[in-house]
């Protein structure tokens, strides 16, 4: 398949890189959602709005703007509270399904099955405000090897929100009830009615794709993706590719990107982890790609964080912390002119800050 350069600075412009969003929600409403691990997610949103701020992140949990939910892929997101439902609705196995019983029954992760009912009736009762796991199990009788699996569970079925840690570098969660967290009880609506609907948002979000792209970003079998999309009226503008008939004056009109645009974008991000690996070739080229993602299953599902020129990757990138100094492991693709250097570590260094790191060091 021949990726055309309007097919990149397309997709681009709707992922809202090079700082197009406005604000966190409005970012979040044009992606879909972003990872809720951190730094993953904080780290999307910077990439995508000028001036973004902890603070700013903190505010989607507290104003209740985002919820936590498992979505696409049964990966944590984060997504708009107005869309968060529907999409789990779309992509996760509906409360008592018998997956669950068979997911939570393994030495892994054992939460009985005669256990389950009373066990979660006491969860709801406690949990009516924010909790970590650990304030959870100090009033609880419920064995140690059972309560994350338990509380695991119940945020798959919809029973429970997470609430993230007020630190972008933190994954200390806490979960409250939905109904405490909302006011209301998880509903989920009808699974097809809610897929067809997702592939409208992810037509729109991440454009033109097949849908081979979007059976692979929603974790879905290929037969429920394909009659997903085929309810959406597009028009194919290459072999397999399809776009939205709303899209295509958009499509047709599009600008190639700034000269020397540069984005730093974190591992999981919604660009990297939104098409099948065969569809990835409008950001990177497929000698490339093996450096770009892991190999979590068949289809290397871990996609590393990216340096982006002109919306094409350049780098691979990975952060670690040692105390406040942060330390950047970076795998360039070919050695960058004194320009694009400069703007990486301009970037970067926004990330350092961001992050509330002290120093900054790249190798």
């Amino acid at each position: 398949m021949v990726i055309l350069p309007s097919i990149t600075s397309f997709s681009y412009n709707r992922q809202c890189l090079g700082k197009q969003g406005s604000n966190a929600a409005h970012v979040l409403n044009e992606i879909i959602g972003v990872y809720s691990w951190h730094p993953s997610g904080p780290l999307s949103l910077l990439a995508r709005i000028m001036g973004f701020k902890t603070t700013d992140f903190y505010r989607l949990d507290a104003h209740k703007i985002a919820y936590r939910v498992p979505a696409m892929r049964l990966s944590n997101y984060m997504l708009p509270a107005e869309t968060a439902f529907k999409i789990m609705s779309a992509v996760v196995p509906l409360p008592g399904d018998i997956v669950w019983d068979k997911r939570y029954s393994n030495a892994a992760r054992i939460v009985p099955k005669e256990d389950f009912a009373e066990w979660k009736e006491t969860i709801l009762r406690l949990i009516t405000k924010p909790l970590e796991a650990s304030e959870i199990k100090k009033v609880t009788d419920i064995p140690d090897a059972s309560l994350k699996p338990l509380l695991n569970r119940m945020a798959f079925e919809g029973d429970l929100l997470r609430v993230g840690s007020q630190s972008p570098r933190s994954n200390i969660i806490k979960y409250i009830s939905t109904q405490s967290f909302d006011g209301q009880v998880y509903k989920p609506i009808d699974p097809d009615k809610a897929l067809a609907w997702l592939a409208g948002e992810y037509l729109r979000a991440f454009g033109p794709v097949r849908a081979k792209d979007f059976q692979w970003w929603a974790g879905v079998t290929a037969p429920r993706a394909k009659a997903a999309m085929a309810s959406q009226e597009t028009v194919e503008i290459e072999k397999g590719l399809l776009l939205l008939k709303a899209d295509i004056k958009a499509f047709e009109s599009v600008k190639p990107l700034s000269k020397d645009n540069i984005d730093i974008i974190p591992q999981w991000d919604s660009y990297t982890m939104g098409y099948a690996p065969d569809g990835r070739q409008r950001f990177i080229s497929p000698d490339m790609q093996a450096h770009a993602y892991g190999n979590i299953g068949a289809t290397g599902g871990n996609g590393l964080g990216l340096v982006l020129l002109n919306g094409y990757a350049i780098a691979v990138w990975e952060p670690k912390f040692t105390g406040d100094n942060l330390k950047i492991k970076l795998n360039l693709f070919e050695k960058p002119g004194s320009i694009i250097h400069e703007k990486m570590i301009n970037g970067f260094n926004e990330i350092r800050v961001f992050l509330g790191a002290k120093k900054v060091s790249i190798a």
